[in-house]
């Protein structure tokens, strides 16, 4: 074994960091429209500005995951690190 070898690079440990700040914000989103649901009347302005909401808060989820996916997968824009040369010896 090269003791100079470098570590292998997980790319899982960013996509699990990401998906911890990914899933709160997704339950709560979900959990947020299901009270406005239950709650609120939805005739009139109201429901115009339920729908807004409910637009919003899918375009944000499904950024967040996008991003979440993204950083798990290394693709465009993540770039990996060059190897390190080694020195001969």
């Amino acid at each position: 074994m090269d003791p100079y070898t470098p570590a292998p690079r997980s790319r899982w440990r960013r996509g699990v960091y990401a998906a911890g700040l990914v899933i709160p914000f997704t339950a709560s989103q979900l959990w947020a429209l299901l009270v406005l649901l239950r709650l609120a009347p939805l005739d009139g302005l109201v429901g115009q500005a339920f729908v807004l909401v409910l637009l919003g808060s899918i375009v944000a989820i499904w950024a967040g995951w996008r991003w979440a996916w993204r950083l798990g997968r290394n693709r465009d824009g993540w770039p990996e690190p060059a190897p390190k040369t080694r020195i001969p010896t």
